[in-house]
C-alpha cells in the first residue's frame, strides 16, 4: 500500500456511517449511508424552517425540489484531498395534509438524479453508484398552540422516521431506521414572519477508528442536534426568505445558510429559487447548493360552526338569510341612527314633521357577486368575540381567493334594549379589527351601524328572539375588475 493511499482509507473509515471497519477494507464497495443533509420543511414556513403553523383540515400541500450540490463529500488526510463525490443533483417530492386542527400528516421521497466524483479505486474501493433511491421519510405535524385560536405564536411539535429503503451504493441510504423529533415555531411581526426550529436525528450507530490503529473502533456520536431559524416576507406577490440551519454531531458541525424568493405562478401553486453556501468538513456539507421547484397549496375555508344558542349566550355563528327590505315587512317606526345625530330639539322637530327612511343594509347589485354571507350573535350591550371565529376565517381565506376585486361588509345591528347606541357600530368595529389582525387590508374593510332599525324579530318576546336582533352580518363580495375599490 502506497503511503498517500493509507490516510486516505483511515480518513474514509473515519466518515463513513453506519459501517464496520472491515466493511471499509474489504475494498469491493463503497459503505452505504446517508449522504444527504439537508431536510426541507414539509407543509407551512420556509422551505428550511417550519413556522409552527399547520395546513388546516382537508388541506393539502405538495411540492417539487430540484438541487444542485458542489462538493459535498471531500476526505481529507492533510496532504491529499480525495473529492468523492464532486457534483449531485437530486430530486425531491413532498407531500402534506391536514387532518384535523391539530394534526398533519407528511411524507417526502428523494431521488438521486446524478452524482459523480474522483475514482476512488486507488484506496481500495469502487466507484459509488450514480443514481439511486433516498431515504424515504414520513411525519406528523402536532400544533400545540395557534395563532388562530388568538394565541401569540404558532407552536408545533414534529415526529418523523426515515424508512431504510435507501439505495446505500449511491450514499442515498442508512442501514437501518431513522428518528426525527423537532419542535417549530413562528408569528408575524408587521411584513415579516420569523421563524424557530431545535430538534435532534437518531440514525444508526456510528464506528469511529481510534488515531493509533486502524483496526480498534470506539464507538461513535449517533444522535445529531440541528437548530434552524428562518426571516420571511408576507403578503400574496413575490416574498424572500432566508434560512440558516446548523448540526452539532460528533466530530464536526456544519452550518448551511440559503436565501431566495418565492412567486405566484396561478392561484394556489408557486415557484421558488434559493441558494446559498455550506460550512464546515461534516460530510454531506456542500461547498454550496442551489435550489428550484413548484409547491402548489389547496385548502378549503374552515367550516363554519353551528352553536347550540341555549349552549351559548356569547356568540351565534349561523348562516344568515339576509332580512327582506320590502315594504310588507314589519319594521319598528323609528328615526335612523346615524353617527352624527341631530341635537335633541332638531331630532325632536325632525321625529314629529317626518321620520326619514332608515338606510337599509347593503343589497348586492346584478354586477356584484356575494362569496360569503353570514351572522355574528352577540350577547346584551357585549361586542366581545370569541378567539375563535370561524366565519371570519373563512372570510379571510376567501379574501385571499379574490385579493384584486374582493371586499368585506360588516354591517352592526342591536335590539332595541340596547342601553349603548352606538352598540352596533362598536360590534362591527371588532369584527373588523379581527380581520385587520388576520391580514385582510383595511381598505378592503368597510362597516355600518343601524342600531335597531332593520331587527330580524320585529317584536320579539323572548330572549332567544331578542339574541337575533344583536347581530352583526359580514358580506365577502366580488365586484368585476373595472368597479373593484382602490
Amino acid at each position: 500500500m502506497s503511503l498517500p493511499s493509507f490516510p486516505i482509507r483511515i480518513a474514509m473509515a473515519a466518515t463513513l456511517l453506519g459501517c464496520s471497519l472491515a466493511a471499509a477494507q474489504s475494498g469491493d464497495r463503497l459503505p452505504g449511508f446517508e449522504l444527504e443533509r439537508l431536510e426541507t420543511n414539509i407543509g407551512r414556513g420556509t422551505l428550511l424552517v417550519g413556522n409552527g403553523e399547520l395546513l388546516v383540515p382537508t388541506g393539502l400541500n405538495v411540492s417539487l425540489l430540484g438541487h444542485y450540490q458542489r462538493l459535498p463529500l471531500v476526505l481529507r488526510d492533510g496532504e491529499t484531498n480525495l473529492e468523492i463525490v464532486q457534483d449531485r443533483a437530486t430530486a425531491l417530492v413532498s407531500a402534506s395534509y391536514g387532518i384535523l386542527p391539530w394534526l398533519e400528516v407528511g411524507a417526502q421521497l428523494p431521488i438521486v438524479l446524478f452524482q459523480k466524483g474522483e475514482n476512488p479505486s486507488g484506496v481500495g474501493l469502487t466507484e459509488l453508484t450514480a443514481q439511486g433511491l433516498g431515504t424515504p421519510v414520513i411525519q406528523a405535524r402536532l400544533g400545540v398552540l395557534s395563532r388562530r385560536r388568538r394565541q401569540p405564536v404558532d407552536l408545533a411539535a414534529d415526529l418523523g422516521v426515515g424508512l431504510p429503503f435507501g439505495t446505500g451504493s449511491a450514499l442515498a441510504g442508512d442501514n437501518g431506521l431513522r428518528y426525527h423529533a423537532r419542535m417549530t415555531a413562528g408569528m408575524e411581526l408587521g411584513w415579516l414572519q420569523p421563524s424557530l426550529e431545535a430538534g435532534v436525528l437518531f440514525r444508526p450507530n456510528v464506528l469511529l477508528p481510534t488515531s493509533n490503529s486502524d483496526m480498534e473502533t470506539r464507538e461513535g456520536a449517533s444522535t445529531e442536534v440541528r437548530i434552524g431559524a428562518a426571516l420571511a416576507t408576507t403578503g400574496k406577490g413575490l416574498r424572500g426568505e432566508l434560512g440558516l440551519r446548523a448540526t452539532f454531531a460528533n466530530p464536526k458541525p456544519s452550518v448551511e445558510l440559503l436565501g431566495g424568493i418565492r412567486f405566484p405562478l396561478v392561484p394556489g401553486l408557486e415557484a421558488f429559487f434559493l441558494g446559498g453556501p455550506g460550512f464546515g468538513s461534516a460530510l454531506g456539507t456542500p461547498l454550496y447548493r442551489v435550489l428550484t421547484g413548484i409547491s402548489f397549496r389547496s385548502e378549503p375555508p374552515p367550516k363554519i360552526s353551528f352553536l347550540d344558542e341555549r349552549a351559548d349566550q356569547e356568540l351565534q355563528l349561523v348562516l344568515a338569510t339576509p332580512p327582506s327590505t320590502s315594504g310588507e315587512e314589519p319594521v319598528r317606526p323609528v328615526a335612523a341612527w346615524e353617527l352624527n345625530a341631530l341635537g335633541r330639539g332638531e331630532a325632536r322637530a325632525a321625529d314629529d314633521a317626518a321620520s326619514p327612511a332608515p338606510p337599509k343594509p347593503h343589497q348586492p347589485s346584478p354586477q356584484e357577486k356575494v362569496v360569503l354571507r353570514g351572522e355574528l350573535h352577540f350577547a346584551r350591550g357585549s361586542a366581545e368575540l370569541p378567539g375563535v371565529v370561524p366565519l371570519l376565517d373563512q372570510a379571510v381565506l376567501r379574501m385571499s381567493e379574490h385579493a384584486n376585486t374582493g371586499r368585506i361588509l360588516i354591517e352592526g345591528h342591536s335590539d332595541k334594549d340596547s342601553a349603548d347606541s352606538f352598540m352596533s357600530v362598536r360590534r362591527a368595529q371588532a369584527i373588523r379589527r379581527y380581520l385587520i389582525d388576520q391580514g385582510v387590508p383595511a381598505t378592503q374593510v368597510r362597516i355600518q351601524g343601524f342600531g335597531s332599525d332593520w331587527p330580524v324579530s320585529a317584536q320579539p318576546a323572548t330572549e332567544q328572539e331578542r339574541q337575533l336582533n344583536r347581530r352583526a352580518e359580514v358580506l365577502v363580495i366580488t365586484d368585476p375588475p373595472s368597479l373593484s375599490p382602490r
